[in-house]
């Protein structure tokens, strides 16, 4: 009994004692954070991937270069051929996936004799956008021809979007289009139309919306704008530049603004700019131009076989209103584009999905992208119309066929930034808010490591090369770890540089990602 009193007050005094203790409990170091502008200065705040099609990331670069990667060309290429039956030829198209269904849909017009008098839009489906089926539409006329209400006698280019924020099913499917109500030139205007199944449209009774475009019309919704927006030529009259619009509703739609004009690229080989889709990508605006060069009637000299040709280069904005050309070092500055340099050879290399070879492959003449890009998995797929034969064709006693087909780009695989040997890419003061570093990186043969500096260059404890594990493999989402441990939180919240250290490796994006939680008991 009395060993027993011996021991209570002890374990009253502990009692009485733990919460003191848990009321001097001390965070870990930089565990929270303060943040406000003068902390942050002049650091990026950052929240996506980052890409390296401009410099907006980076500081410096020692021993590496930007390199403008081009999309591979699919094996089965082309994946769909014209129906000769039905289709004299076929040109602008559109691909999306439709999630609730489960498959890939693809609009394309098709035109039914050679004096263009007859354009109607065709109608596909793929379960894996590589194998494409015409499905009956119209039974009374067995064909797959997507059906208007009022009917259009004739109906070009059109750009289809799945409308995920569209709360009529009705109008869940949203379409800009080229129309003629009289088959006569003058009747051509730029149109809207809406539907529930992608098949049966029903016209906008306020048809027609948009000043006149004779090409395809690409829209997309823009979430960080909450807005539609759309890229569409210049004119009236028809001038082949690229002009800009958006609307809140898809039916009020801005004056175009034109936003990529011909410059000294385009000089060398009297390029013109035919069409443009683009999207919204990680953040920032990515872009198909295509690129008309040398046209003409007349014979083409052997020395010049580029002439009467399309072709498609890459485009590049932060805003989705101003455009940067991409050369094959990666974006150039309006600046820049103004200024001296050789502009034969960069033009020669700023093809993105180029033409097949001359006279051979059935894309050699001319390459129409279709609206949008699209991400699929780990790839980025590109889809277009190629054509063999020139623009012109029939004054140059060419034969063409017509196909759709499709080039892919690995994720982010826009412009990396590489080396045989080795070198460094420091990026610019930048702040985040998570805990995960993952970067997109081929360093199969070669390895990839990553450091931390404060804003004065000095390495942050704890985030040094030696404490980084090496990345020696290739993958899109490698998880970089410092000393065994992929958290990096104690980087996040502070103005910080990373250093990429590069030793016969690519690397194409970085990302700080949320991936932990971090709740904790309160502290003082």
């Amino acid at each position: 009994m009395l060993v027993r009193l011996f021991y209570l007050p002890t374990v009253i005094i502990c009692l009485c004692c733990a919460p003191a203790e848990a009321q001097n409990r001390k965070a870990p170091p930089g565990m929270f954070k303060d943040l406000d502008d003068v902390i942050v200065g002049h650091a990026l705040i950052i929240h996506d991937r980052q890409l390296f099609i401009d410099d907006y990331v980076i500081a410096d670069l020692q021993g590496v270069k930007k390199v403008l990667n081009r999309p591979v060309k699919h094996p089965r290429n082309p994946i769909m051929r014209k129906d000769t039956k039905r289709e004299f030829a076929i040109t602008y198209g559109a691909v999306v996936r439709d999630e609730s269904a489960g498959l890939y849909k693809l609009w394309y017009q098709i035109f039914g004799d050679s004096n263009d008098a007859e354009s109607t839009a065709g109608y596909a489906t793929s379960e894996d956008g590589i194998v494409w089926n015409r499905p009956t539409t119209d039974t009374k006329a067995g064909t797959n021809l997507t059906l208007f209400d009022p009917k259009e006698p004739w109906v070009g280019a059109p750009g289809v979007i799945i409308d995920r924020h569209e709360s009529d099913p009705q109008r869940r499917f949203k379409m800009l289009y080229l129309a003629k109500p009289t088959l006569k030139a003058a009747s051509l205007s730029s149109c809207v139309a809406y539907s529930g199944d992608g098949i049966h449209w029903k016209q906008e009774l306020q048809n027609p919306l948009i000043p006149f475009s004779d090409t395809q019309i690409t829209p997309y919704w823009d979430a960080r704008l909450a807005r539609y927006v759309a890229y569409l030529r210049f004119g009236p009259p028809n001038i082949r530049e690229i002009s800009r619009i958006e609307s809140a509703d898809f039916l009020h739609w801005s004056p175009k603004v034109t936003v990529v004009k011909r410059s000294k690229l385009d000089a060398p080989f009297a390029t013109n700019h035919y069409t443009m889709t683009a999207m919204p990508y990680a953040g920032v605006y990515v872009g198909l131009l295509n690129t008309y060069h040398g046209e003409t009637i007349a014979p083409i000299p052997d020395d010049k076989p580029w002439m009467d040709r399309l072709d498609v280069q890459l485009v590049f904005s932060r805003n989705g209103v101003t455009w940067q050309r991409v050369l094959k070092e990666g974006a150039i500055t309006a600046t820049e584009l103004r200024g001296d340099r050789d502009w034969k050879q960069a033009a020669e290399q700023a093809a993105f999905i180029p033409n097949g070879k001359f006279k051979e492959d059935w894309d050699w003449g001319q390459i129409y992208p279709h609206h949008p890009p699209l991400v699929a998995g780990d790839e980025i797929r590109f889809y277009y119309t190629g054509i063999s034969g020139r623009h012109w064709h029939k004054y140059h006693e060419d034969n063409p066929d017509h196909a759709v087909g499709l080039a892919t780009l690995r994720l982010d695989g826009f412009v990396s930034v590489e080396t045989m040997r080795e070198g460094t890419l420091t990026t610019k003061p930048l702040v985040f808010l998570g805990d995960t570093l993952v970067v997109n990186a081929n360093a199969q043969g070669g390895s990839l490591v990553v450091e931390a500096l404060d804003t004065k260059g000095n390495v942050i404890e704890g985030f040094a090369v030696g404490d980084c594990a090496r990345i020696t493999t290739d993958s899109v989402r490698h998880v970089v770890n410092w000393k065994g441990k992929p958290d990096c939180h104690l980087l996040q919240g502070r103005p910080i540089k990373l250093r990429f250290h590069l030793k016969n490796a690519k690397l194409y994006s970085f990302e700080p990602r949320i991936d932990h939680n971090h709740y904790l008991q309160s502290y003082d």
